[in-house]
């Protein structure tokens, strides 16, 4: 019995020959799309990898900041350089996040959310309201380009309607 897509000379016909090249080009792009794919999440999760960890530089800089405020006005002349430099060199890596749309999140407001915030600790406070930012322990940034969250900010917050929540990781001293 002869092949329905073959001619006389047992050739096949060319609509099945088209259709035979059709399915392996679908087959060709399925597979180009799903390695795209595949490149674009290993390429976000680089970029993430990065990104946290210049995060920890920013925090190490914003620990350090913290640790010479009260002692700036005794260092000698070669100490003050040393702080310039590296508030120096923080502005430069916070001016790079920036290039590539991350800045620190900011909270004009100075109330806690859930999608930007991590409450670490809560204190009673009844001249606050709930919810609002004692103080910032870690920063949080977002990219605002796309505007994703890309690490919450660590946060203690007033909370006057229950007992107050500690961490160990908080530096605010709870009443």
């Amino acid at each position: 019995m002869p092949d329905k897509g073959a001619d006389k000379g047992g050739k096949a016909a060319p609509d099945v020959l088209l259709r035979e090249k059709l399915i392996g080009f679908q087959r060709e792009i399925a597979e180009l799309k799903q390695i795209n794919k595949e490149q674009k999440q290993a390429a976000e999760q680089g970029e993430q990898k990065l990104l946290l960890g210049l995060f920890e530089v920013l925090d190490a800089f914003d620990n350090l900041e913290k640790n010479i405020q009260d002692k700036e006005e005794s260092l000698g002349k070669t100490g003050q350089r040393f702080v310039k430099s590296t508030r120096a060199v923080q502005r430069k890596l916070l001016r790079l996040l920036r290039s590539c749309h991350v800045e620190p999140l900011e909270f004009p407001d100075n109330k806690a959310t859930m999608e930007q915030c991590k409450v670490i600790a809560t204190q009673h406070d009844p001249a606050r309201e709930n919810e609002e930012i004692i103080a910032q322990e870690r920063k949080g940034y977002i990219n605002t380009e796309r505007k994703q969250v890309l690490r919450k900010a660590e946060v203690v917050t007033v909370y006057n309607d229950g007992p107050s929540m500690h961490s160990a990781y908080s530096s605010q001293n709870s009443s």
